[in-house]
Formats: C-alpha cells, structure tokens, sequence
C-alpha cells in the first residue's frame, strides 16, 4: 500500500469515525460543537478523500459570497459567456453551477467529489442539484462554481454554501459596498485563514 493509498484509508476511518461524536447533552455551546462536527466531516468527505485518492484532480474555484454581490455575473465575464443565470429575486442562485472543461467533465460527474448532490444539465431551483456544464474555452485541470449565498435568508442555501466552500481550492468571494461590513463574509473569511484556504476578494 502506498502512500496515497495509506492517507485514502486513513480519511476513510476518520470519515466513519466523526458521526460517532454525540453530544446528547444540552450544554452550552453543544449547537458549535455540533456544527463543528459536521463541518469536518463535509470536507473530509467533499474535499480531502477526494484529493488523497486523486491527486492529480482538476481544481475547483468556488465563487462565494453576499446576496446579490453578483457572483454570477463575474463567472459569466470571466468566461465571457452566458453561462449562469443571474436572479432578480433574493435569494438568487439557488442550484450551484459547475463550469469544467469537456475532459474534466467524468470526474465532476462522479460521486467522489459532493456525493450529496444530484448531477443535471440545467439550472435548477433545487438545493440538492448540481448543474454541469462543459465549457470548451475554460483550461483543463479548473473548474468554477457559482454558489449559493452565504447569508441567504433560505436555510438550506446557507448550508449548501457551507459545504461547497468546505470543497473548494480557491474561493473566489465576492462581496459590495452595502455588503462589505456585514459580520457573515468576515466570518467565513476568518475561518477561511484558519484552515489556510487560497482566497480572492
């Protein structure tokens, strides 16, 4: 056993391990220790098993951020094509948008990478679905993300956002003048620099 292969089995243990930690107690701060635990076993599962069983996998920039700071707008210039829908109404983007290059497109498919969401080839106002789309002009080896966002008043938006930053090798976050100050970006972008993640405001 090699390696990566040895690193792959150990987050497997760990994976199996964390949903062992009960906290059946009503103490105070049990609900942090309890959104902690799920925190960590997203991204073993969403980021680290992934990474340790391919190495070699392409990197997901995730773009995150405030309600209506335009997170689809950028993808569609960075890409310089209508890709993501823009919404009027808040929250907007409810289904994320994963944009790959066609050789990329297999491991995305796959369950080895956001197990939780089901795959689909359009745009979706569904949490638990993750759109595909193959896009020839974006290089091999990265893909992009448009999230949900992060202090959405939709519950299950907020959660998803969680989970796909706790994904991502680079978030790109995106925020406004009237969005600046609030305490939720400041509060991912803390957590951000404590686990070392590469990010772009």
């Amino acid at each position: 056993m090699n390696g990566a292969q040895k690193l792959t089995e150990a987050f497997e243990q760990l994976k199996s391990a964390l949903p062992l930690a009960q906290y059946p107690l009503p103490l105070d701060g049990v609900d942090t220790l309890r959104g902690l635990a799920t925190s960590l076993t997203q991204q073993v599962r969403d980021y680290l098993l992934p990474r340790a069983s391919k190495l070699d996998a392409p990197l997901l920039a995730v773009v995150g951020g405030s309600t209506g700071a335009g997170k689809s707008t950028l993808v569609n210039s960075l890409l310089r094509a209508h890709v993501t829908r823009p919404g009027v109404l808040r929250p907007t983007t409810k289904s994320p948008v994963l944009i790959c290059h066609p050789e990329d497109e297999e491991w995305f498919r796959s369950e080895r990478i956001l197990p939780d969401l089901v795959r689909t080839d359009a745009q979706l106002h569904d949490s638990r679905a993750l759109q595909i789309v193959p896009f020839e002009d974006l290089p091999p080896g990265l893909a992009l993300l448009d999230a949900p966002d992060i202090d959405s008043i939709d519950d299950d938006n907020r959660t998803l956002a969680r989970q796909l930053l706790l994904a991502a090798d680079l978030w790109l976050f995106v925020t406004s003048a009237a969005r600046y100050a609030d305490a939720v970006p400041w509060d991912y972008l803390r957590q951000a620099a404590e686990r070392n993640t590469v990010v772009s405001v």
